[in-house]
């Protein structure tokens, strides 16, 4: 197993591996890599579904069915990640998977199985070194904060479609399924339960306001940290191939997929892990 840096703060590409066949020692290190670099890279990864899933119960227990996002028909916890003629991507947000949840996942591990022929990289941002980057006074101040983290950003989406309500009305199925999903409070800043770093956590897409705080100012400190979270310092930019596999720590990092492709057919497996007890 190889390692090359790809950039200070974030991300590495791992080369002389095949993560379906890997003997306990390689994978230890690997989760060391992960620890340490955040968002892991592999190319040339023949999953089958099935491995894909064993490789995440490596890390941990797989995530449940996802509300809205299709999966596979034979298993459930693997997410089709799809776009295709007619069905282009809607507006892309910074974010952190799964933080409308009480307990966040703790990594996803993505497998690209058809790609369009230019266009769809996707962007990792370290919020630990995000969170580095602040002044001793803003960290004690953010340290006393939380955020109120819902499920939302899906009404309008490619994912969303309208169904009649008891009265024959038409509504949003992601507003009305999204109901089912009450809103959930997290700190501002969390400690990672591996590392014990702190890590800034927030993203434009799940948290909607600061706890206790008047709209308009929370509004101002929440669109200061996710402007400073798009500062090109703290990112990796990884251009996908097929058979590339990505492995990123939701603790620590947001990511943004680049919609830059149209409605070019492209497709990616998820598989996403629980957090720890």
């Amino acid at each position: 197993m190889k390692l090359q840096l790809l950039s200070t703060h974030i991300g590495a590409l791992v080369d002389d591996i095949q993560l379906a066949d890997m003997d306990e020692p390689t994978f230890n290190r690997l989760h060391q890599a992960f620890l340490q670099h955040q968002v892991l890279f592999f190319r040339d990864q023949k999953l089958t579904p099935q491995e894909h899933l064993e490789l995440g119960k490596r890390f941990g227990e797989i995530e449940g069915v996802h509300p809205f996002f299709p999966h596979l028909d034979d298993a459930d916890q693997v997410v089709i990640i799809e776009t295709a003629r007619g069905n282009p991507p809607g507006e892309s947000f910074w974010h952190t998977d799964l933080t409308w949840q009480e307990k966040p996942s703790k990594c996803s591990i993505l497998h690209a199985q058809h790609l369009p022929p230019t266009g769809g990289d996707t962007i990792w941002a370290s919020m630990q070194a995000v969170w580095q980057s602040l002044p001793d006074d803003k960290k004690a101040y953010l340290r006393t904060l939380e955020g109120l983290h819902a499920l939302h950003a899906f009404e309008g989406s490619r994912y969303d479609h309208q169904e009649a309500d008891n009265a024959g009305h038409p509504q949003s199925y992601v507003a009305n399924k999204s109901k089912e999903y009450l809103p959930v409070i997290h700190p501002l800043v969390k400690q990672h339960p591996e590392t014990g770093k702190e890590t800034l956590f927030v993203n434009e897409q799940f948290t909607r306001s600061i706890v206790g705080m008047a709209d308009a100012q929370s509004r101002v400190l929440l669109d200061e940290l996710f402007l400073l979270a798009r500062s090109p310092e703290f990112h990796v930019r990884f251009q996908w191939q097929v058979g590339s596999v990505a492995l990123w720590d939701n603790r620590n990092t947001q990511h943004y997929a680049v919609t830059d492709y149209g409605d070019q057919p492209r497709r990616l497996h998820r598989v996403t892990v629980c957090a720890d007890d």
